[in-house]
Formats: structure tokens, C-alpha cells, sequence
């Protein structure tokens, strides 16, 4: 995780209350100016008026500012943690595939361990992806020509990015994806993905 991305992003969001803050100390020091000079009503009754007013908008605006505030940084910490993850898989899908096409059985068993890691079967929601991947995956360690399988393999993690990416984005624009917003974005890009390889099975890529 990179914290110190995830301070930064604290560090701004507490400058943002300061700057709310002191907007609201110059407009109450003109409300007040306002009642004491052209309302007529004395120092002290400004001022206290200007106080109780000040005080409930700066504790309902903190109160917003603070639940807001703490949503951005939960949010930015997945998309930290997600992009993490695309970088982790990617790297991880290479090495697979190098060793693949040298035929290094030992290795690729190693790697096909670290790279099933990474991915979740038993999540019903997500079955396309992971399990469809596992299953090219052990395809791939016992194929002995492995070109075919490889670059099937390539194209369907290609769509995974892809789709990881995608998801980011939106989170970042409007926040977690409910869970069925998430599995309609799911089949979506698996129906796309799927389309896409009888496509090239068929020769019209």
C-alpha cells in the first residue's frame, strides 16, 4: 500500500476544512458589521448572534466535510490497492507466459501457483474471470504445445485489465460500484470477451 499517496491525500482534504473555515470567519465578520451598523443592534448582540450562527454552520459543515473527507480517502485507498493488484497481475501473467514458451515445466508450475494466488474461484459473482483463467492455466502446465493455449490465455487476462481498469475509473468518478452494478460490468465484459474470441476463431479479427 502506498501511504505515503494516501497522506498526501489527508494533507489536502485537512487544508480544504482550514480553507471552509476561514471562509466562514470572514462572513461572519461581515454579518456581524452588517447588524451593528445598519440593523442597529448593539456589539454584544451581534456578536453573540454571529456566534450561534457561526457555530451551527461550522459544525454542520465539518460534520459533512469529515464524513465526505473520509469517504474520498476510503475510496482512493481501494483505487491505491486496485492499481496495485493490475500491476502485481500483470507482471505475474508475463513471467507465466515467457516461461510458458520455453517449455520451462518446473518453473511454469511455480509460477502457475504464485499467478492462481491472486484470483478467487469461489467468488459466484466473478466466476467467468477466475475460474475461466485457473482452468487455461492448468491447461497451459500440461498442453505440450502450448503456443495456441498461451495466446488465448493473453488475450482473456488482456479483457481482465481491462475490465480492472475500467472499474477503477468509475469508483474513482462515483464512488464503490454496488454489488449489482459490479456483476452487470462483469458479464458485460465477458460477453465482449467472448465475442471477440469466435471472432478470431473465425478468422475476422
Amino acid at each position: 500500500m502506498d501511504w505515503i499517496k494516501i497522506n498526501n491525500i489527508r494533507r489536502k482534504e485537512r487544508g480544504n476544512i482550514l480553507i471552509v473555515i476561514a471562509i466562514l470567519s470572514l462572513l461572519g465578520i461581515g454579518i456581524e458589521i452588517f447588524l451593528t451598523e445598519k440593523v442597529g443592534i448593539g456589539q454584544v448582540g451581534a456578536t453573540l448572534i454571529i456566534g450561534i450562527v457561526a457555530a451551527f454552520a461550522s459544525t454542520k459543515n465539518n460534520s459533512t466535510t469529515i464524513k465526505q473527507s473520509s469517504k474520498n480517502t476510503f475510496i482512493n485507498t481501494i483505487t491505491i490497492a486496485r492499481k496495485e493488484y493490475m500491476a502485481e497481475l500483470r507482471k505475474a501473467v508475463e513471467e507465466f507466459c515467457v516461461t510458458a514458451e520455453r517449455n520451462d515445466n518446473e518453473k511454469l508450475k511455480e509460477l502457475s501457483y504464485k499467478l492462481k494466488l491472486l484470483m478467487n474461484p469461489a467468488d459466484k459473482d466473478n466466476e467467468h474471470w477466475d475460474r475461466k483463467a485457473i482452468e487455461m492455466i492448468d491447461k497451459i502446465v500440461q498442453a505440450e504445445n502450448k503456443t495456441e493455449d498461451i495466446d488465448r490465455f493473453i488475450t482473456l487476462m488482456q479483457s481482465w485489465l481491462a475490465l480492472e481498469w475500467y472499474g477503477m475509473r468509475e469508483e474513482a468518478k462515483k464512488g464503490i460500484m454496488s454489488k449489482e452494478d459490479k456483476k452487470t460490468l462483469l458479464d458485460t465484459e465477458y460477453s465482449k470477451y467472448t465475442e471477440w474470441m469466435e471472432e478470431k476463431d473465425n478468422g475476422q479479427e
